[in-house]
Parts: structure tokens; sequence; C-alpha cells
């Protein structure tokens, strides 16, 4: 939705705290789902992202199930790449616990949605036809958003949205028709979120000042009838955007989910000491998920999960201090 924003943003004008442990770059953005193969047929074969490795067959890592408290599952996983962004996509798939879809909605706190542009939408659209999958957009198809690109909103098998874009005037250079990708996460409250990320995580972001109440921007994202903010900045140390959303005057349903339920979401950040952080993130109020509430060794990483105020997971990675 960052694509359609016509909101006025202003700057906090607020500095990072470049305390010991803060973010240092970007991972995987990550979707749990209920059905690997079903997924990948989406994302893939649907959309266009490029899968290199294949997908992952089942496993049980001791050190992974203690990271997101998911003991006695097996998990498999796909890493999907978009040509001119930074950012992968895995799908993760549990088996052998319990498990309770979530289906969330976009304007519900704590879905977290994937952004594509593209050279040629109505391909896209093609290949969404024949594939049957849901178009969340009003009008059924891209919609003219002013001057600067056409949009259409869809959703996978498990309920995560997808924004696809194509710039009216797309680059000439390059082949293939994916150019780049982002990602999106509804909130609860857009000062609580910011002063997480901000205080916590040492995140500069520009703050939506105003809530939107543009028709055809709601009617676009499959929302009819709602008002939006958004805040975004770039992920320290990596050029991966973040976009915060905030509804209003829609029914929502924050969601409360376990990281083994699909419709979950999960972003992997790269940080200066695992230990420290989450010693500073216990302090702010943060909820560790990681089984005991500590890091854990995988090979030469130290790993933690936390869940922000909205639902969205954190997975925390950083190379042990020297000695441990």
């Amino acid at each position: 939705m960052r694509h359609l924003s016509a909101a006025i943003v202003i700057c906090l004008g607020l500095q990072p705290a470049f305390g010991q442990g803060n973010v240092v770059g970007s991972g995987n953005f990550s979707h749990i789902v209920t059905n690997l193969d079903k997924s990948i047929e989406f994302y893939r074969d649907v959309l266009g992202l490029d899968l290199p490795g294949g997908a992952q067959p089942f496993g049980a890592k001791p050190e992974i199930m203690q990271l997101g408290n998911t003991i006695g599952a097996q998990n498999r996983i796909a890493v999907l790449r978009v040509p001119g962004s930074p950012l992968g996509v895995e799908l993760i798939e549990y088996k052998d616990i319990d498990r309770k879809p979530a289906h969330p909605r976009f304007q519900d706190p704590g879905a977290a949605n994937l952004t594509l542009r593209v050279r040629d939408i109505d391909a896209v659209m093609a290949r969404v036809k024949i594939s049957g999958a849901k178009v969340l957009t009003a009008a059924g198809g891209p919609v003219a958003i002013g001057t600067a690109s056409r949009n259409v909103f869809l959703q996978d098998p498990d309920g995560f949205v997808v924004e696809v874009a194509q710039p009216v005037t797309p680059p000439e250079a390059g082949t293939g028709n994916l150019l780049g990708a982002g990602f999106e996460t509804t909130v609860v409250d857009t000062e609580q979120t910011v002063k997480f990320y901000r205080d916590l995580l040492g995140f500069q972001l520009r703050v939506g000042d105003a809530f939107n109440n543009n028709k055809l921007m709601a009617e676009t994202a499959g929302t009819p009838g709602a008002q939006f903010r958004q805040s975004s900045g770039q992920i320290p140390g990596s050029m991966v955007r973040i976009t915060f959303i905030e509804f209003k005057d829609i029914d929502r349903k924050p969601l409360h989910t376990r990281l083994q339920d699909p419709g979950t979401a999960l972003l992997q950040l790269r940080v200066q000491d695992v230990d420290a952080l989450v010693k500073k993130l216990k302090a702010g109020g943060a909820e560790i998920i990681t089984a005991g509430g500590e890091p854990v060794t995988r090979g030469n990483l130290r790993l933690a999960m936390v869940r922000d105020p909205n639902n969205l997971f954190l997975e925390l990675i950083s190379a042990p201090p020297t000695g441990r």
C-alpha cells in the first residue's frame, strides 16, 4: 500500500540509539504457510518469483525448535528471490505440532504483506485469472492511481496480501517482469510501534501525521470505507524498506498467533549482539518467544525470537562474541 500513499509524512527528527546490540542489516521476510507446495505455486508460478534452490525437506532441528518455541515440530522451507531486491521471501511449513490458521485480513494488526513492482501487470493478472487466486481490489483488476502506477491487491492461499504495482513508465534496462520488492505490516497503534522500533531497535522512521481517506485507494486495497496512515523507513544497514500501516473506520482483529500458525509473518534482522539486545528488549517490556527467554547458538550464530507489539515475529541474528 505504500505505492498508493498520498498521505503527508513528517520526519521524527530523532536519531537512533547506537547502543550495543542494535540492528545492522536485514534478512528474509518469512510467511508461515499451510501447504508449502501450494504456496510455491502462487509465488513462483503466478507472481514470478525465483526459486533457485528448490524446497527443503522436512527436518527436526533442536536449536530451531528452541528458537521459535516449537518443541517437537519439524519444518520445511523454500526461499524465493525477487530480481532487483535484496529481500528474500521465505515460505515455512510446520508439522508434528498444533497449528491454527489465522487467515489475516489486510486491516488486521499483525498482517504483513509483500509489495512487488513489475514491468507488465497484465501478464501477472493473466496468470492470476488462470490460478483462481483472490483479487481484493474492488474493480477486480489493476487500477490507475493518479499518474504514477497501476495497482492491484491479491491474496495468497493463507491470507497474506500481495500488492502488485506497475510504474506508468517502467525502466527500459534489464530483463524479466519483476523490478523489486518491499513489505509492509499493519499495526495497532502508530506511536506505540514507532517507539518500539526507534527506542529498542534503532530505526529512523518517517511518521504519517494524518489519516488518508482517499476512497479509490481504500477500495483498491480491498479495505472499502477505511482510512489509513503510513510510517516508513529503511531497516538500518540495509536497502530494505519497511512500511507500517494503521487503519481506522473498519473492523480490525489483532493477531496473536504462535510461530507455527499459518498466517504468521517473520522478519529476520542482523544485529550487533543478540545477547545484549535481548536484555534491552526485556527491559523495554518486549515478549521473547525463544524457549527459556535466552538466545540459542546454531553453528557460528546466536539467535533469538521476539514478538513486536503487533505480532510480527523478529528473528534476531548475530555472530557470537569472541571467546563464547
